[in-house]
């Protein structure tokens, strides 16, 4: 309010002070106790494995001594579980290298480009990302006994950092991993990372130290391993290091997904160090050609100029006193390369964009040069090359759709490793595997049952007009990608992870055959299932709770005793069909063991799951009966009637539950146990509490009348919605579920509105039925263009076509999208002053300079802020992301833009809100029309422009604030559908507020709750949102933000992620406030009472996302078994766990016990007399 408006009213004296405390309390309680019942759920129904701290040591082998067999066999005296196939690894991942994108194809070159009758044919081009891996083509042609190309398959979660756990450790992902993709706790578990760095036996003959390692890129294995790849430069310096061996460590940040080369560069612009020997007058022309070729790569000048190529004296060189450039390049015994270009250009253009070639080309010649090092290299060495997952149509990755689980892997070796009568029998052990596992009453899954797998990911993408496959899809090996644990450890004679459940890859052991001594694969095959065994007893001896069926732990024991009786019959002669039965039979009992565990890998905890419900359900009727109690008493009294027995029913049920826990055989924690009770006591003392304590009865009237019709409608629409998750089809087609339910209300509504223009009404009701109907009519027209916008599930295609980025199969949005989203600019301050214009609250200073001003600046620098960024994407191509040139000026041009958007919204809106927020003026009157009249202290009537919207208009300026940073956080559909959002939840406060005076009612607040959530959900959905992993909108982490700050950074895809929501709860509060007066009676005489009823809108605003989530957690308990489970019904648990609390959150901690309360107490001084 203006300091010349408090001069001409003067002063107020308020006798009913405004009391916020018991607000802050109820709504804390009400918060944390649905927090407390979904950590309960979450704790029973989200699966988590034990993780034992046993190793593998390389001088015990994992089966029983022949002679003794209550005691392990001994390893030989070099303590190699496996003699080492090789002296030194490469292991150079590719982040999100498709399997498809290293398959080469002769048809591809040979097809495209040539005319056809067919005109689809004719206008497909070569994907970008396809036959851009030449090199592994070649090799493997030239070289068939020294490489191999495989399918490798994932486990789901398809993150990055559930990919390393796995492919270290050997170990499957639990969902609940999935929360962890981005901070990266240290991995406690075996691993064969812990194995190189491991200091070796006094005893063993053949090791004298621990291995010498090098890590070159993504940060996030030094956060998964800070112990075994922690630099020991300063060591070696200051004398400290112990004997190990040494380590050289260079993480670069990986979660910039703008930035396509830093990483890439960083790795590439060191292996030369470490491949080709120190730089001398004498070397090779060949030598220093490839010097200059590595230099090249390097997309980035300054990223080759580094100081670890400088003498020992520099505080960043790798060489130290003890480690000289000679030992750099001749001792390392293992090198890890994890590079993050490709992956990032998925996330940031998308698949289909040229960049990716380029990537790839990189990555192409990378391979190139490192083959070339390893073959001047007269130490058999292995090079592994492969993605750790794939990547989606879109670029994205973090599900289990084929192409995202679907990754490449290639191995190639300076040593010949494979031949042909090894690939024979490895055929004919896979073949005897099939057949033994279609014989079993419990069926392994496909994947592991089928050794061999059509490329169809090649040929999917080359499809004629009548669906006819334009390209044969190669036939390829197919393993797991966790067998590479396995395979790599007893390559390099290291024992295999004590965890491990992955199988050898049989290629790499089979042609290890004399035909005297033992085959080579039945050696491996059954060291390794010795080892899982291993690992199953012990598990099960540790673990209470361990979920293994006694039939499956009875059928696994079977099935390697069996293998165990067929190796033991070899012991007096050697048979090749026998050992090839034999290994098939280690093979299928290793792969049932893993389908398995895959399905049914921890028990359930059915009573934290029942916990958990009932918590949830007991907060529900808390906040509905918060509602209903608001409506008649002020917070005050609500919480003086309730918080004794809050606290004693919540202490007592806590010491209850406690005692329970040993006496039910409970499998919970003390902390647990003590959740458990103080929620469901908290819960349902405040229940009966409230219930009890009512002053009276409500009247049970039986007519029927519009309100009531309404109400019952919209709790129907409610109903509807929560048992949607009932099924799993309609739980991935929610989207329309909630445009049918939405729809179907608003119409119920119009159509009631327009029962009141009868002739027989009068005339303010039928203007109030009216602007209800236009309201309500406009509502039905924006929802079906919102409907336009699409993200598409999996599950949903081919009948979903995505437009949510203006074309399909892109991650970035199109131009012409981008420069659309401008009119939002102008359109949304102009619907804002629209809305004012009725109670005159449009000719406010504050109005004419935040919303006609501040609001079109800061939603205009938004709107050139991604009209850049898709120039930027669309424009350069490869060199988009680049940090020299034209793109590094976009870069500081977009990071101003963006920070100068939220610092107007910030700094100048909200201060000049918190100042000054009504949207009122006065002025001595020139005309009889006034709002409202008060005297001046010259005696003189004043008008009081905005007087009867005056704490509407107040507090929706503080909604417009926070929009503006909603909107730049959207990339241009997303703004342009939250903009369309905000102007249906702008036409619901007024014609609810419209049709109370059409009906003659009060509160029409369960109808308008239950729209305003439905919208809500119709928002997330139109701003290009599922509930996935993969559609969450990752890139939007760096607007404003130059590199990855973790808190920061996710904050802003949550805000991404949450806009519609946090939108929705902000305007709840104008279900109340919308055109209330400056001199409402009902505010200044009871100013609690009505802050009750504000606090009581947002309670049922937040019951309806209660009972959402609530619904959706129940659905997934039910259906813990079903084949759906982790795919459908557990990530729309999860994603409604954060929908709830924030909604909850916003509504009643920022909605109303910030901003509600600030603009009550300032109209409150206000002296109306």
């Amino acid at each position: 309010m203006s300091t010349h408006l408090r001069t001409e009213l003067g002063a107020g004296q308020t006798a009913n002070a405004l009391r916020v405390r018991a607000h802050w309390a109820v709504s804390l309680l009400l918060v944390s106790l649905s927090a407390a019942g979904f950590w309960l759920f979450a704790r029973g129904f989200l699966l988590s494995r034990m993780v034992l701290p046993d190793q593998s040591l390389p001088e015990i082998l994992p089966f029983s001594d022949p002679v003794n067999g209550s005691v392990p066999a001994a390893a030989a005296a070099d303590c190699e579980w496996y003699p080492a196939k090789f002296e030194r690894a490469i292991v150079l991942v590719i982040d999100a290298m498709r399997v498809d994108f290293a398959t080469w194809s002769d048809e591809l070159n040979s097809t495209f480009g040539k005319s056809t009758s067919d005109p689809v044919a004719n206008n497909l081009q070569l994907k970008p990302y396809h036959n851009r891996l030449p090199a592994i083509a070649v090799l493997s042609k030239a070289r068939p006994d020294q490489s191999m190309l495989y399918r490798f398959r994932a486990d789901p979660p398809t993150t990055t950092l559930q990919r390393l756990k796995g492919l270290t450790t050997g170990q499957l992902p639990t969902f609940i991993d999935a929360g962890s993709s981005f901070s990266s706790s240290a991995i406690d578990e075996d691993n064969w990372l812990k194995a190189l760095r491991r200091p070796p036996p006094s005893d063993c003959s053949s090791m004298n130290r621990s291995r010498n390692v090098v890590f070159l890129g993504d940060d996030t294995w030094t956060g998964l391993f800070p112990d075994d790849l922690s630099d020991t430069r300063v060591a070696e310096m200051n004398g400290t290091e112990h004997g190990a061996g040494w380590a050289r460590v260079r993480p670069f940040p990986s979660f910039n997904v703008w930035d396509l080369d830093t990483v890439d560069d960083g790795l590439l612009s060191r292996l030369p160090m470490f491949l080709l020997p120190p730089e001398s007058k004498d070397q090779s022309q060949e030598l220093h050609k490839e010097r200059s070729q590595w230099k090249e790569l390097v997309k980035q000048p300054h990223m080759w100029n580094h100081a670890d190529f400088g003498n020992t004296s520099q505080a960043n060189s790798m060489t130290s006193d003890k480690v000289g450039p000679a030992q750099l390049y001749n001792d390392w015994d293992v090198i890890i390369a994890h590079g993050l270009g490709v992956d990032h250009c998925g996330h940031r253009f998308g698949p289909e964009h040229s960049a990716i070639s380029h990537k790839l080309t990189q990555m192409n010649q990378a391979i190139e040069l490192i083959v070339s090092a390893i073959d001047r290299d007269k130490r058999p060495t292995a090079l592994y090359v492969f993605g750790d997952h794939g990547m989606d149509p879109k670029g994205d990755h973090g599900g289990d759709s084929p192409r995202e689980v679907d990754a490449g892997l290639w191995i190639y070796s300076n040593k010949k490793w494979r031949n042909k009568k090894g690939n024979e029998r490895v055929n004919r052990v896979l073949e005897n595997a099939k057949k033994l596992s279609m014989s079993l009453s419990s069926l392994p899954d496909e994947d592991l049952r089928e050794g061999w797998w059509q490329n169809t990911h090649l040929s999917d993408d080359y499809i004629s007009a009548q669906g006819e496959y334009l390209l044969k899809a190669p036939q390829m090996r197919s393993v797991s990608q966790i067998d590479l644990v396995s395979t790599l450890s007893l390559s390099l004679g290291l024992p295999i992870p004590f965890n491990n459940l992955g199988t050898v890859i049989p290629e790499m052991f089979a042609a290890d055959d004399d035909g005297r001594t033992e085959w080579g694969l039945l050696y491996a095959l059954r060291l390794n299932a010795a080892q899982m065994l291993r690992y199953i007893e012990k598990y099960v001896s540790n673990s209470r709770s361990h979920g293994f069926a006694d039939e499956a732990l009875r059928l696994w024991r079977i099935m390697y005793e069996r293998a165990e009786v067929g190796y033991r019959e070899l012991a007096d002669s050697k048979n090749a069909s026998l050992e090839e039965k034999v290994a098939a039979e280690y093979l299928v009992f290793m792969r049932l063991v893993l389908s398995s565990l895959r399905q049914m890998w921890a028990q359930f905890d059915l009573m934290l799951i029942l916990a958990g419900l009932l918590t949830l359900l007991l907060s529900i009727a808390a906040l509905v009966i918060l509602y209903i109690q608001a409506r008649q008493k002020s917070l005050d009294k609500i919480l003086a009637c309730s918080a004794r027995a809050c606290i004693g029913g919540g202490i007592a049920s806590a010491v209850l539950s406690r005692a329970l826990v040993p006496v039910l055989a409970l499998h919970w924690s003390t902390f647990e146990a003590t959740v458990a009770g103080l929620a469901v006591g908290t819960a349902a003392s405040f229940c009966i509490a409230l219930a009890l304590g009512a002053r009276e009865t409500p009247a049970i009237e039986l007519a029927i009348t519009a309100a009531k019709v309404l109400n019952m409608v919209a709790a129907v629409a409610g109903i509807i919605h929560l048992l949607a998750f009932s099924s799993n089809s309609f739980t991935f087609n929610e989207d329309s579920v909630v445009l049918y339910t939405v729809q179907t209300l608003v119409v119920v509504t119009a159509a009631l509105a327009a029962g009141s223009l009868a002739p027989s009404v009068s005339k303010a009701k039928r203007a109030g039925a009216t602007r209800a109907l236009v309201c309500m009519l406009a509502i039905l027209v924006i929802n079906r263009g919102m409907r336009y916008s699409t993200v598409c599930r999996e599950e949903q295609l081919p009948g979903c076509k995505p437009t949510f980025y203006g074309a399909p199969s892109v991650s970035i949005s199109t131009i012409p999208l981008a420069a659309a989203n401008v009119l939002m600019v102008w359109l949304i301050p102009s619907v804002v002053l629209y809305a004012l214009r009725r109670s005159h609250s449009d000719r406010a200073m504050v109005v004419r300079l935040w919303v006609s001003i501040g609001m079109r600046v800061s939603m205009g620098m938004a709107a050139v802020y991604w009209i850049l960024d898709s120039i930027d994407s669309q424009t350069k191509g490869a060199d988009a992301a680049s940090a020299s040139g034209d793109a590094a000026n976009w870069s500081d041009l977009r990071m101003a833009l963006a920070r100068m958007a939220v610092g107007i919204a910030l700094g100048g809106g909200l201060a000049a809100w918190y100042a000054s927020p009504f949207c009122i003026d006065i002025k001595l009157p020139d005309t009889s029309a006034a709002s409202g009249k008060s005297k001046s202290k010259s005696g003189k009537a004043a008008i009081i422009l905005g007087y009867g919207n005056a704490y509407g208009a107040a507090y929706l300026m503080f909604v417009t604030v926070v929009f503006c940073v909603l909107y730049l956080l959207q990339q241009p559909m997303g703004g342009i559908m939250l903009s369309l959002l905000f102007i249906e939840l702008l036409l619901c406060a007024e014609a609810f507020d419209a049709l109370k005076d059409a009906l003659e009612v009060t509160s029409l607040l369960p109808a308008q709750a239950v729209m305003m959530g439905l919208l809500s959900y119709m928002g997330y959905f139109a701003t290009g949102h599922q509930f996935t992993l993969v559609s969450i909108q990752w890139s939007t982490a760096f607007v404003g933000v130059r590199e990855m700050q973790l808190v920061l950074c996710g904050i802003i895809v949550a805000l991404n992620t949450l806009g519609a929501f946090i939108l929705a709860a902000l305007c709840m509060p104008l279900s109340v406030l919308w055109n209330e007066s400056l001199g409402s009676r009902v505010l200044r005489l009871a100013p609690n009472n009505y802050l009750s009823r504000v606090t009581g809108s947002g309670a049922a605003y937040m019951a309806y996302h209660m009972a959402i989530s609530t619904s959706s957690a129940a659905c997934a308990a039910w259906f813990r078994r079903h084949l759906m489970v982790w795919k459908i019904f557990a990530p729309r648990f999860m994603f409604s766990v954060p929908v709830a609390l924030v909604s909850g959150a916003i509504v009643l901690f920022v909605a109303v016990g910030l901003a509600v309360v600030h603009i009550l107490r300032l109209g409150l001084e206000v002296n109306l007399h």
